[in-house]
């Protein structure tokens, strides 16, 4: 059985001591041994961390697609800190931040964060994985490392992890009676996770409701977290057919790149002198394009959710430098481009 990874004492406290200070200021705890948790109503937001001048600054992503009640809870400083350790699991494997959220949530919900050593059965641990089922021993289980890369190696055999619901991939790793539970833990676990991490939780989804109410509640995102550059219809030599049909977003090659909202894939791969290229369909039956990346990462076909990863900026196509080319359309084919500044100004976006 292959060891586990080390993890400095320092690296585990201080994210831990971060998010517990944010945490009972956000919950109102007094870091009691108890959790206090009630149930709300699934989260509608889109939160965006700043720097200190006020800036929103280009950093790691946490996508959140919260699915019924979510839960407030309140967790103590042991709680917090076997969530840092969690995390900072997931990162030393150089997995997303939303492998993270999925196997916090799942602790939440076997543990409520806690090590414990008397389950059901022969359930130990943050993950009340079983020794009798192959999750290693006694000691084994109860040590927060071990048991978070145990985690790790069943999520990642699920093939599409990343873009399944939260409680489907973590029934998948647990087998749990109540495999539904996992679901109201998806807004607190993405919270605590983004802190340890130094991200951006970007997408909260409103449960039901029609494209308006959607809009109102921030299920729209920008591609990349930064500005737009070469103005929409701007003129020159340096566009083949003499004007730009989209804007750009000046970003190195490899950055990741988001759907701006929930949509079908109707185009994925090479695209002229667009280079690799995606176009999306979206909900409300307009279209965008994603040009120029370096890696496509969904399927014609396929439904995306607001904020999820499409694929990876590049340098691929008719182009000077590494940047995102994005359009948006009123049809599926090049010629029909709107302005996309506007485009997202009406969905609640600035670009």
């Amino acid at each position: 059985m292959r060891k586990a990874p080390l993890i400095g004492i320092a690296v585990l406290l201080s994210p831990a001591i971060a998010v517990l200070a944010l945490v009972l200021l956000l919950a109102g705890a007094s870091g009691s041994d108890t959790s206090d948790m009630s149930a709300t109503a699934a989260s509608q937001c889109v939160v965006k961390a700043s720097t200190a001048d006020g800036q929103t600054a280009q950093r790691p992503q946490v996508p959140l697609s919260p699915r019924g009640d979510q839960t407030q809870p309140s967790w103590n400083e042991e709680q917090t800190k076997n969530a840092a350790v969690i995390t900072n699991v997931a990162r030393t494997r150089n997995l997303k931040p939303r492998a993270a959220v999925i196997a916090v949530a799942t602790a939440m919900q076997e543990s409520t964060l806690r090590n414990l050593h008397n389950g059901d059965r022969d359930s130990q641990g943050l993950f009340q994985q079983r020794p009798s089922q192959g999750w290693g021993t006694a000691a084994q289980v109860t040590d927060p490392i071990h048991a978070s890369n145990k985690f790790y190696d069943a999520l990642v055999k699920i093939p599409n992890w990343d873009a399944k619901d939260l409680a489907h991939v973590a029934q998948g790793v647990q087998r749990s009676g109540f495999p539904d539970a996992y679901a109201k833990w998806e807004t607190s676990a993405g919270k605590l996770v983004a802190q340890v991490w130094g991200a951006d939780v970007i997408d909260c989804e409103q449960a039901g409701g029609d494209g308006n109410a959607a809009k109102a509640s921030g299920a729209w995102q920008s591609p990349v977290g930064i500005k737009a550059t070469h103005n929409y219809q701007a003129g020159g030599s340096m566009w083949s057919s003499g004007r730009h049909t989209g804007v750009d977003f000046p970003v190195a090659t490899g950055t990741e790149v988001h759907a701006v909202g929930n949509a079908t894939v109707i185009e994925a791969g090479w695209g002229g002198r667009y280079g690799n290229n995606v176009v999306l369909k979206m909900s409300d039956g307009s279209y965008t394009q994603y040009a120029h990346l370096s890696r496509v990462d969904v399927k014609n076909g396929q439904a995306v959710k607001a904020g999820q990863v499409i694929g990876l900026s590049g340098a691929t196509g008719n182009v000077t430098g590494p940047h995102l080319h994005f359009e948006a359309r009123t049809g599926p084919a090049y010629g029909s481009d709107i302005d996309p500044v506007k485009y997202m100004r009406e969905r609640g976006i600035t670009i």
